[in-house]
């Protein structure tokens, strides 16, 4: 048997809230898993969304695909203009070059587990995190967003 692989996987739980919290946009962003913990293949997220949040203006990734899982609560999602509503457990795949936003229109917070691929959406959230604290400057998330390959729709 061969015991010589390209990397060492590792196994490890992972529990709601652990993570790095790279919040922005008023939410929590937490990062559960970056690429470098999947070699390469994923990042995973958890997004803690508040009641009545309005969520990220409609954007477009030329880079990864997402899929939203609803873990608690409910979210609504816009993609490419068409709405819906995702309740506890369901899931919905936003293909990359597909515009799209989510908000939580509803009384009670909700809790989204994402699931980016390829990974990097890591890198971008961090960065964002490290923009000066005060009103958001829209022309240097603007900056932000084109280094990692997003876009807000026009």
């Amino acid at each position: 048997m061969d015991t010589n692989t390209p990397f060492e996987r590792k196994h490890h739980a992972v529990r709601s809230g652990e993570g790095t919290d790279v919040g922005a946009i008023g939410l929590g962003i937490f990062t559960r898993l970056t690429g470098a913990d999947t070699q390469g293949a994923y990042s995973l997220f958890e997004y803690v969304v508040p009641p009545l949040l309005g969520g990220p203006p409609t954007h477009i990734h030329s880079r990864e695909d997402e899929l939203f899982i609803c873990a608690q609560g409910r979210v609504a999602i816009e993609l490419d203009g068409e709405e819906y509503v995702l309740d506890q457990g369901d899931s919905l795949l936003m293909p990359r070059g597909v515009p799209h936003m989510f908000h939580n229109p509803f009384a009670e917070e909700a809790r989204i587990v994402a699931v980016v691929s390829p990974p990097g959406l890591e890198k971008y959230y961090q960065e964002l995190s490290e923009l000066p604290p005060g009103p958001r400057d829209m022309r240097l998330v603007a900056q932000v967003m084109e280094r990692h390959g997003l876009s807000l729709r026009k």
